[in-house]
């Protein structure tokens, strides 16, 4: 394009466009374009020369015909004009277009300009959309109302542009301008969207500034308030799932029966609302439908199954304080599991302590594979204080439906453990005897444990009663010990109450085991963990008393650091082969 001809453009000079085009090369001057191929009517648009558009398609003979020309990306002037939201200018087009002296309203070519997609198959009102110009928006929607119902390539209608970006004006504009769906089928393509979704699914991601937009929308079309996405899920689904509680209120007061639609995976609003935990969702759909309480989904799953599938300790609280929910609590799914059941497979401790102290729960229940919840919790490798305490709990239910498994399960685990060479354990002679040498061994290491444990608390006890260099007896610290103020005095304190405490701790892990005499893997996992406890005071008792001793010893320091990191060094290491042998023995 001639540089004179791009700068009248820009700056809407209509006499040097003519001095320009002159009498003989005027259709040559004209059809210029840029690079991208862009015409002289399209630099006009995008620098809002509406003037300059009007006397040139109004004045220049082959001036309307470059309306219909194109860029690189399928533009016209008009998708120009409306992109950047000159409303002048496309007031200027649809008005030639309607008194065009050549009959092309007849021929509908007012139509066919304001129809012509580019190559993303949008229409010059998606432009205006995509782009919030509502002025456009309003005069293209004047003049072709059912360019409403055009979708580009990505099934995107207008109204669906407006709703998920926001421009909630727009979208007004647009519902009011866009005819009414038939009775049947009950959708319209005017509020379509991608992947099945409408423009109501949109709206809900802009909640709660957009709910004026809401209620409009499912006051005028309030067929879309049922129609689900390509996965089944409808607007109250969405609302749901991300907690938006008046978003559901809003639905929910237009259309109740929506609260008992499944997805395609089988879900209903209840059961999303419990899996993500959002308790406000919950109290909202069951004030507006109380028997909706009942729904399951396709694996005969209730609202409780979900929230403890999600972990929801909150909401599984929640229900169970509900007294209209209590028919819930023992439901069991397809596979016959209760909530219970699924909180054990999940292995979800906190999650199942909080039913089992439930008095309505059936612990003794049993799914399709008679199991209940304490047989499957004895198939998980428990460690911990939840474990332990759960372990305790289930115990107290065992029933006639574990006993097989519990034996069956327990011989596999010794068996794998310690070998069939070790032991003579035999299910079909009903004959179990366990090896002497597994019973005498682990009993020899649990009492070597709990002496040295009971030694050390005794020493360290001692030790704190029976200050170094002794008690002041004049002066304002009487009573108090005589290097207080010493640091190594402060040591020799830090690492006696640390000593003292392991051991203390160590004997309260063996004590039971001291009576019972019983050293199943289980017990024995809590005598490995008082060994390190009795490791731990160990070196802090020597540690303790070895820097209160150096220190007496050395007041000036120069030997203390060495003769104390040679004891801790060759202490550690020796205590370390000592519990080493003990637990292997």
């Amino acid at each position: 394009m001639l540089p004179e001809l791009y700068e009248a453009a820009i700056s809407g000079d209509f006499d040097l466009l003519m001095n320009l085009s002159g009498s003989n090369h005027s259709d040559y001057i004209l059809n210029q374009k840029t690079p991208m191929g862009n015409n002289v009517l399209h630099i006009a648009a995008r620098h809002k020369q509406a003037s300059f558009v009007e006397q040139l398609i109004y004045q220049h003979p082959s001036g309307g015909s470059l309306l219909w020309q194109e860029d690189y990306k399928g533009h016209t002037p008009l998708h120009t004009a409306a992109r950047v939201g000159c409303e002048d200018i496309v007031r200027v087009v649809i008005d030639y277009l309607r008194s065009s002296p050549h009959g092309d309203i007849e021929r509908g070519r007012l139509v066919d300009l304001l129809r012509k997609a580019n190559a993303d198959k949008e229409t010059a009102l998606h432009q205006a959309v995509r782009n919030g110009h509502s002025s456009a928006v309003k005069l293209l929607v004047e003049a072709d109302p059912t360019l409403c119902d055009v979708s580009n390539c990505d099934d995107e209608s207008p109204l669906y542009l407006a709703a998920a970006q926001g421009f909630f004006d727009i979208a007004e504009l647009l519902v009011d301008a866009s005819p009414l769906p038939s009775p049947s089928p009950p959708s319209s393509s005017s509020s379509k969207g991608p992947k099945g979704m409408t423009a109501l699914h949109a709206a809900i991601y802009y909640t709660p500034q957009g709910h004026d937009c809401l209620r409009m929308i499912v006051n005028k079309r309030p067929h879309m308030i049922s129609e689900g996405d390509d996965i089944g899920w409808t607007p109250l689904h969405y609302a749901a799932h991300f907690g938006k509680v008046e978003a559901v209120r809003i639905l929910l007061q237009h259309e109740v029966s929506t609260a008992y639609l499944l997805t395609k995976d089988g879900a209903t609003t209840l059961h999303i609302a419990a899996l993500l935990g959002h308790i406000n969702v919950l109290d909202e759909l069951i004030a507006f439908c109380p028997d909706v309480c009942d729904s399951i989904n396709n694996r005969g799953q209730t609202a409780l199954h979900s929230a403890v599938l999600g972990r929801q300790i909150k909401v599984v609280k929640h229900i169970l304080e509900m007294p209209n929910l209590g028919d819930l609590i023992n439901v069991r799914d397809k596979d016959g599991n209760t909530a219970l059941h699924l909180a054990a497979l999940c292995r979800d401790y906190s999650m199942m302590n909080i039913l089992v102290f439930d008095k309505r729960v059936d612990i003794r229940a049993t799914n399709k594979e008679r199991l209940t919840a304490l047989g499957i919790f004895d198939d998980h490798e428990k460690v911990g204080l939840k474990a332990a305490k759960l372990q305790y709990l289930l115990e107290a239910w065992f029933c006639v439906h574990d006993m097989q498994d519990r034996v069956i399960k327990h011989v596999k685990r010794l068996e794998k453990q310690y070998g069939e060479e070790r032991s003579s354990i035999s299910i079909t002679t009903g004959s179990m005897a366990y090896p002497e040498k597994f019973d005498t061994s682990k009993g020899c290491a649990h009492d070597n444990h709990l002496l040295t444990a009971v030694f050390i608390a005794t020493v360290t006890f001692t030790a704190a009663f029976t200050m170094p260099g002794g008690y002041n007896n004049i002066g304002p610290d009487q009573g108090t010990a005589t290097f207080a103020r010493r640091a190594a005095f402060k040591a020799f304190v830090v690492f006696n109450t640390t000593a003292f405490c392991f051991s203390v701790l160590a004997i309260y892990l063996l004590f039971d085991l001291s009576l019972t005499g019983k050293f199943e893997p289980m017990g024995m996992r809590y005598v490995h963990v008082a060994g390190v406890s009795i490791h731990i005071a160990v070196l802090g008792m020597r540690t303790g008393l070895a820097s209160e001793l150096v220190h007496l010893q050395d007041p000036s320091g120069t030997c203390r650091l060495v003769v104390g990191g040679l004891g801790l060094l060759v202490g550690n290491l020796v205590f370390n082969r000592h519990i080493r042998a003990g637990c292997d023995g």
